[in-house]
């Protein structure tokens, strides 16, 4: 009986150990399974992606490329709708999102609705932001609806047509924008006189600078007039106007403004044969006491510049000493001048620049120009920022 009981007894903890074993077996084999799927799954993850493992480099660019002209393709469809159906305020900003558009074809295709909605609109701004962004576009058969724009019920829509006429180089704008100069009342300030001028300007006219020349002699026309059409005549004129030029230029009753714009016109047409007036005016401005001669520094550094401008190497020295200035708008301007003379005079003091000067914008000046000439190392870009005229400040007025 007792013998039974020990075998009985032997065989129930075989029974229990054989258990426990399987039960590990089965533990083991499901965490070796776990471990094999997630080595499996990174195996995957790497190799796992955009499915273009083993895609030469030409097919993914070109599958980049045609999946980018079906977003654009999808936005331009959406632009469509909306200056088809939308309310003004989501046309007018349809109209602005086509600058967005890269893909030619389709950005060509858009332009045509704008075109058309020049032509056509009756909301006067969306007319106007429609002639805005083809100007900007520079797109290509849109002169016919630009010229019938200049005629526009709306001012606001002739000004940006002018604009727009000059920024596309539209010849055949010329005539409408000469008549339309020539009716406007140059004694008034006008945004749409300003607009004509630029235009006509940009487009090349110098078959109105007789007009132009009148239109500045006459006292009675309003300041920006003449002076914008003082402008217009340095880029239009030629060395015919060289008196009429040099007697605005040294005319002490004449506004600085005016004076400088006149000797800006000089430099623009090359007139060296005036350049002994110009050094003289330069001299006269030097022999002032300092009260005076800080009301005329915008006519001297226009003065130096119309110099350099025309290449005269006299205008190196006037620059340097434009450098020691207590004014940091002249040190900045004749910075900038002095850049387009490689002169090896002027390293030393654009050195001492970079490294002393109180104002910061200068210093940054004075370090670009010694960088483009290869003398010191390049900076970074982002060390440029800010770089802006300079406002006048305590050293400015303090005798020189």
């Amino acid at each position: 009986m007792i013998q039974s009981l020990k075998n009985l007894s032997a065989m129930f903890m075989a029974i229990l150990i054989l258990f426990a074993s399987d039960r590990a077996y089965a533990q083991n084999s499901t965490t070796d399974n776990k471990n094999n799927t997630a080595s499996e799954v990174k195996k995957d993850d790497k190799t796992a992606g955009t499915g273009t493992e083993g895609v030469k480099p030409e097919d993914k660019k070109k599958a980049a490329k045609d999946s980018k002209k079906l977003d654009e393709t999808k936005k331009a469809k959406n632009i469509e709708r909306t200056l088809k159906f939308g309310i003004q305020k989501d046309r007018k900003t349809a109209i602005n999102q086509i600058r967005n558009i890269q893909d030619k074809d389709i950005q060509k295709k858009l332009a045509a609705l704008l075109i058309d909605i020049i032509a056509n609109d009756s909301d006067m701004e969306i007319r106007k932001t429609a002639i805005t962004v083809i100007g900007d576009l520079k797109a290509e058969g849109a002169s016919g609806a630009l010229i019938k724009a200049l005629n526009d019920e709306s001012e606001d829509v002739r000004i940006a047509a002018c604009f727009a006429t000059g920024r596309l180089k539209t010849a055949e704008a010329k005539p409408a924008l000469i008549e339309l100069i020539k009716k406007q009342d140059l004694t008034k300030d006008s945004n749409l006189t300003d607009a004509a001028i630029t235009a006509l300007s940009d487009l090349g006219a110098p078959e109105i600078v007789p007009f132009a020349v009148e239109a500045v002699k006459d006292s009675k026309n309003s300041k920006m007039a003449r002076e914008k059409l003082l402008l217009f005549i340095g880029n239009n004129g030629s060395a015919e106007q060289k008196d009429f030029l040099l007697e605005i230029y040294k005319d002490e009753d004449q506004e600085i403004l005016m004076r400088s714009y006149a000797v800006k016109s000089i430099a623009k047409l090359k007139i060296t044969a005036a350049a002994p007036d110009i050094k003289t005016v330069i001299s006269e401005i030097n022999s002032y006491q300092f009260a005076r001669r800080k009301k005329y520094y915008d006519l001297y550094i226009h003065s130096v510049a119309a110099l350099a401008e025309m290449g005269d190497e006299d205008a190196i020295p006037l620059l340097m000493d434009s450098l020691r200035s207590d004014n940091a708008n002249v040190r900045l301007k004749a910075l900038r001048l002095l850049k387009d003379f490689d002169d090896e005079r002027t390293i030393d003091i654009i050195k001492y620049k970079m490294d002393h000067d109180p104002s910061n914008s200068v210093r940054k000046t004075a370090r670009k120009i010694l960088e483009d000439r290869g003398i010191i190392e390049k900076s970074k870009e982002e060390d440029y920022r800010g770089i802006e005229e300079p406002a006048e400040d305590n050293e400015d007025q303090r005798e020189q």
